[in-house]
């Protein structure tokens, strides 16, 4: 990765970056990004670290015959002006950053999308893509694992930071594909009337109201654990 213009390598693709997002997923990358490796998508000198950011950037400079200039691309950034990547398993939909040092962090996050093919992109929305898009997806995978087994037999899904994208994505879904399912939405006090004004949930309480809650058999779902019933 180079924030800094200089040789392009043979193989390589130069992006300059155009535009990204910045939301509270961003402060989690830079909080437990040693943890979990946020840090090594874009190295940094030591002691140092670039935060990564979803949004989109332009091809300037193309040493790939499959790539062209000036195309764009949608996908994982750094917080930087520019990002030297190797693409690979290239097809007219998007690639892959195949970077030496990118090969162990989960494809999702080394995969870029050609918007010239994409079906999902829509230029007047490009800001709205880049904060909720991520996040609604998770979502999606969540409600499609539960709806796969069966909810495994609860009657009600309890989601906790209701006011998050993910669990809203996730809300969202269920109210489509899981209409059986009831949506009970756990927010802070002073997300309630947010949270109830979205008409993703069945039912909304604060924390302190959690007793409320009828006592049917539940799934349950946080921002910070995997599913679970």
């Amino acid at each position: 990765m180079k924030t800094a213009q200089g040789p392009l390598a043979a193989g390589a693709v130069r992006l300059t970056i155009e535009s990204f997002s910045v939301t509270a997923n961003n402060v989690t990358y830079a909080v437990v990004g040693d943890g979990f490796g946020y840090w090594n998508f874009f190295p940094a000198p030591d002691g140092r670290g670039i935060v990564p950011m979803w949004g989109h950037a332009r091809v300037i400079e193309s040493n790939h015959p499959e790539v062209a200039v000036d195309e764009r691309v949608y996908g994982y950034l750094p917080m930087a002006t520019h990002l030297d990547v190797v693409p690979g398993k290239v097809s007219a939909a998007g690639f892959t950053d195949m970077a030496e040092h990118r090969q162990p962090m989960s494809p999702v996050y080394n995969s870029y999308t050609r918007l010239a093919a994409d079906p999902e992109h829509d230029p007047a929305r490009e800001g709205e893509r880049m904060i909720f898009g991520p996040l609604f997806k998770t979502g999606f995978l969540i409600e499609y694992f539960m709806r796969s087994e069966s909810w495994f037999g609860a009657r009600q899904a309890i989601l906790t930071s209701a006011s998050s994208k993910t669990a809203m994505g996730l809300a969202s879904v269920a109210k489509h594909r899981s209409p059986d399912i009831r949506r009970i939405g756990l927010t802070s006090a002073g997300n309630v009337g947010f949270v109830e004004d979205s008409g993703l949930y069945d039912e909304v309480f604060a924390y302190d109201d959690i007793t409320r809650i009828a006592g049917e058999p539940a799934c349950r779902w946080t921002s910070r654990a995997t599913p679970g019933c």
